[in-house]
């Protein structure tokens, strides 16, 4: 436990990461780790785009349209330039709008959408290449994965929602080696996104979550413009008396984990998921398994009369809607997204509508479905495994357990498989595949990109 009352240290946490995150350079980064980010950068931009079909990410657009000044920092599928805040915005929410981004079980958060257009919005205004901006998702990404270590996962299980509140400062990182800030001025950046963090998982099924990611963004952005204009925060931001740590994390931290910024990255170990179904990655193991068993067995969902999941305990306080009413309370019901596997619809981009979830076909199939918090399922290499039992209408049964479904970082989804995903997500915002391949092409060789953002102002004729 921290002392509260111990005289403040010469270097402060905030200090520190301003210190490393300022001095990132792609030539220093391991070349795994390089890997790593531009898988992360090619699955959020493919599920942003893919979000614009829907009507969420355009209504932030319009708000941002009227709130916010032009500028030079582009708009993920749109023609739009604003400034760098208002692009951060909608691109962060939209990278979150159909919860189809990757997930980081250091700290138990979504990081991608909200480093990445943190970071992108400011590449764009300071004029920046594609090596800038990696270097700036890379340093934004292992900040707020080492805040997470900082703080542990008992932050989530407090109720904070872990994208927004370590977030925050991954963001404000990201954004200040966008604009190439110095060492002080990246502390200040920190700081001042720090003071203002927030995110309850209360969020889970709204509008709210989506929008608290693309906020966060946003304000990693200010952050950074304001510590550019001289602006300054508290720099014991985490240590001090009435600090993030002391008050969000009952003054416990791992203060060890920021001094392995640099040597252990994230990014790999332990590495990354990257989600096969747009539902909350709590259900991907039993969805899965579902699916397998249902395969394996010849059966059809006439077949089922029960599906029983036990699952750990960080599934069972994700998936919240045992009977949701709207397709975002789906992303959250083991129920339907399990229903939907017995309906025959299958479970992709266009499940998500409230007309699927009201049809009496999908509700009769998810009264099929029954999740148990098994406590004793919970492991650290499967935080979200589960054991699924299916009965069938003749009274027998199979069952099986899955710790890490497709996609996890020990159970990886390949590049072609990822490549794949974007592809499908690309086709789902009308972008022709020759432009969405184009855009691949661009991606894989980021590091040499003359321009970051260049080719999304071609996606559309």
């Amino acid at each position: 436990m921290m002392d509260t009352n111990a005289p403040a240290p010469i270097e402060t946490l905030a200090e520190r990461i301003g210190a490393w995150s300022s001095a990132v350079d792609l030539g220093a980064v391991p070349s795994e780790a390089v890997a790593a980010a531009k898988r992360c950068i090619v699955d959020v931009v493919g599920v942003s785009l893919a979000a614009t079909a829907h009507p969420l990410p355009r209504r932030v657009l319009e708000h941002a349209r009227r709130v916010y000044a032009p500028g030079d920092s582009g708009v993920l599928g749109f023609a739009d330039r604003l400034s760098s805040v208002g692009a951060a915005l909608v691109n962060g929410t939209a990278g979150h709008a159909l919860d189809f981004d990757d997930t980081s079980y250091t700290g138990i958060m979504h990081g991608s959408t909200v480093v990445l257009p943190a970071a992108l919005a400011a590449t764009e205004e300071a004029g920046g290449d594609g090596r800038q901006l990696l270097e700036a998702f890379i340093a934004g990404s292992e900040v707020a994965y080492a805040v997470a270590m900082l703080c542990t996962t008992r932050h989530y299980f407090k109720g904070w929602w872990s994208t927004a509140t370590f977030g925050a400062f991954g963001a404000a990182a990201a954004a200040a080696r966008a604009f190439g800030l110095a060492e002080q001025e990246t502390t200040a950046a920190v700081a001042l996104a720090g003071g203002q963090v927030g995110g309850l998982k209360a969020a889970f099924g709204t509008d709210a979550k989506p929008v608290i990611a693309g906020r966060t963004a946003a304000a990693g952005v200010e952050a950074a413009l304001l510590a550019g204009r001289g602006l300054t925060g508290p720099t014991a931001i985490f240590e001090g008396k009435a600090g993030f740590l002391q008050l969000l994390n009952d003054g416990y931290a791992d203060t060890d984990s920021l001094a392995t910024l640099g040597k252990v990255w994230r990014l790999v170990q332990p590495g990354i998921l990257f989600k096969q179904y747009p539902v909350c990655s709590g259900a991907h193991a039993a969805v899965e398994l579902t699916e397998q068993l249902l395969r394996d067995n010849g059966l059809s969902g006439d077949d089922v009369r029960r599906v029983i999941c036990e699952v750990t305990p960080v599934v069972a306080m994700s998936l919240i809607y045992d009977r949701p009413r709207r397709w975002q309370e789906a992303q959250f019901s083991l129920p339907f997204a399990i229903g939907m596997l017995l309906a025959g619809r299958g479970l992709d981009i266009a499940s998500l509508t409230d007309e699927t979830l009201a049809e009496p076909l999908v509700r009769k199939a998810m009264a099929k479905v029954e999740m148990r918090r098994v406590d004793s399922l919970h492991t650290e290499e499967a935080p979200e495994g589960a054991r699924v039992t299916v009965i069938t209408n003749r009274g027998t049964e199979v069952r099986g357990y899955l710790g890490e479904p497709k996609g996890m970082p020990g159970n990886p989804l390949n590049d072609a498989d990822l490549h794949q995903k974007f592809l499908r997500c690309t086709a789902a915002a009308a972008i022709d595949d020759a432009r969405a391949r184009g855009l691949l092409e661009h991606l894989a060789a980021l590091e040499d990109a003359p321009k970051a953002f260049a080719p999304f102002r071609t996606l559309r004729s």
